[in-house]
């Protein structure tokens, strides 16, 4: 049977290993395996060459995944850096928003107030007038000896400016008297002078006559006293 082998037979036998089949299975395997497998092969060296280590895949795997990890690391750092640029300066637009709405919600009262008390100031003068005018119809009828009519009306008198100076509190207008004994001019206004030789007691209050009313820190009324003047 071997006699009647072709030559590349020959060949293909030569170029298997002795260890993996005898020689009786190689020349049934010659028949089996076309020639043309074998051309491609040009040397023994070839079919020996052993495969690429598993070690050897890893380091090759390794050289190219490590680097695209650091990439996507890179990126992600760039991404979250420009998120919290972003998130800082809606934090800043947002403080800014709220002093503005702030500021116009208490230019907006005061805008407010304001107008209610130019509404209603002539209101409040008149009631001021009534009351300063109950103080001098009591202060006329004197204090009264506590027992007969007279101290009876007076308490009465007293009882309508106290209602006045209530009306106005509900209003937001109170009745004040100026700290200090210096004369404040926009805070009080001078109806007569008491001429004095002491020059300490230049320009100091001699008698206080009516209470000053304010809304707020705006005078509706001015307190109305008596100033020492130097005599020339």
């Amino acid at each position: 049977m071997a006699d009647e082998l072709e030559p590349e037979n020959d060949l293909i036998l030569a170029a298997l290993p002795e260890p993996l089949v005898s020689e009786e299975i190689a020349q049934e395997i010659a028949f089996v395996i076309p020639a043309a497998v074998y051309e491609s092969i040009d040397t023994e060296d070839e079919l020996a060459q052993p495969a690429e280590p598993i070690a050897d895949q890893k380091e090759s795997s390794d050289s190219l995944t490590l680097p695209a990890i650091a990439a996507l690391g890179e990126t992600l750092h760039r991404k979250l850096d420009t998120l919290q640029t972003l998130f800082e300066r809606e934090i800043r637009a947002e403080a800014t928003r709220e002093k503005v709405v702030d500021r116009l919600h208490a230019e907006l009262q005061e805008y407010k107030q304001g107008l209610l008390l130019n509404v209603l100031r002539p209101i409040f003068v008149d009631l001021i007038q009534l009351h300063d005018d109950i103080g001098k119809i009591a202060e006329a009828q004197g204090e009264g000896d506590g027992n007969g009519e007279a101290s009876r009306y007076l308490g009465l008198m007293r009882g309508f400016q106290q209602g006045i100076e209530d009306i106005l509190y509900r209003q937001g207008v109170e009745p004040y008297l100026q700290e200090g004994e210096s004369f404040d001019p926009r805070r009080q206004r001078a109806v007569a002078t008491v001429v004095t030789e002491d020059a300490a007691l230049n320009k100091q209050i001699a008698a206080r006559h009516r209470k000053g009313f304010q809304a707020g820190d705006r005078v509706i009324r001015a307190e109305i006293v008596s100033v020492y003047a130097l005599k020339k």
